[in-house]
């Protein structure tokens, strides 16, 4: 197992867990306790993590944004399922955008049999993703490129989506709870998203179970802004009365 792929299952179960330990860990991966020691040092660097004795404990730090290498290793299975049911929202001919989030990642990549389909994204991960596809054509907002996300962002980002209408966008973001709605802990990424909610129809919001009550410090969307609800766990019974007041469809996406 390489480096970085062990680093995105530490991550994971962090974000299962909330706190590991060094012994159970290296046990885990059959690594040596200081393999894992590194790991959590530049995890830590990366402002992910804080360091116990003998372990460590997620940081949940409203500004802290996790790098795309990590994050496509949180949840893989349940941003899988939820991609793959959201995509059957994409009808052929339409017209859609695609945010630069791993949620939208999965969505794309359901997409490849949809006929005579449009996509918009600021995300190089999905435009290498659907290139290989010669019945979409796929339209890259360009600007400033984020390496920490590998997305578009400013001006040129901004002005190129808002010359388009799409029939559906799908989003995600760092974190949802139905007080605050959905929240972000990057003002640029935030800006890109709030644009594509106005230049859509309808709005697909991706949120897998590891995006339940966390906030970030920028509101990107009110949960009335939104028309579909995509999750792979069930919801906390108090959030309910919000989803039917704002008529949210909630779709919980299992095996």
């Amino acid at each position: 197992m390489f480096a970085i792929e062990r680093r995105q299952k530490i991550m994971s179960l962090l974000f299962d867990k909330r706190s590991i330990l060094v012994q159970d860990t290296a046990a885990l991966f059959k690594v040596t306790e200081e393999t894992i020691r590194r790991d959590l040092k530049v995890l830590e660097k990366q402002g992910l993590l804080t360091r116990t004795h003998g372990g460590a404990v997620l940081l949940d730090d409203i500004r802290s944004e996790v790098p795309l290498e990590i994050r496509e290793g949180i949840n893989i299975k349940g941003k899988n399922l939820i991609g793959r049911e959201a995509a059957k929202l994409v009808n052929d001919g339409d017209t859609i955008l695609l945010d630069a989030s791993t949620s939208s990642l999965y969505v794309a990549k359901h997409l490849k049999d949809k006929k005579g389909l449009t996509v918009i994204t600021n995300a190089e991960r999905i435009v290498l993703e659907l290139a290989p596809c010669d019945d979409i054509t796929i339209i890259c907002t360009g600007g400033i490129l984020r390496s920490k996300s590998l997305s578009y962002i400013g001006r040129v980002a901004e002005k190129a989506i808002g010359n388009y209408h799409a029939d559906k966008v799908f989003f995600s973001c760092k974190g949802f709870s139905p007080k605050r709605g959905m929240t972000d802990s990057n003002e640029a990424e935030s800006d890109i998203r709030k644009l594509m909610i106005r230049c859509s129809e309808k709005s697909v919001f991706l949120c897998d179970n590891t995006k339940f009550d966390k906030v970030g410090y920028i509101n990107t969307a009110r949960l009335d802004e939104i028309d579909y609800f995509y999750t792979d766990t069930t919801i906390p019974d108090e959030w309910r009365s919000e989803f039917d007041r704002h008529r949210v469809q909630l779709v919980t996406v299992t095996e």
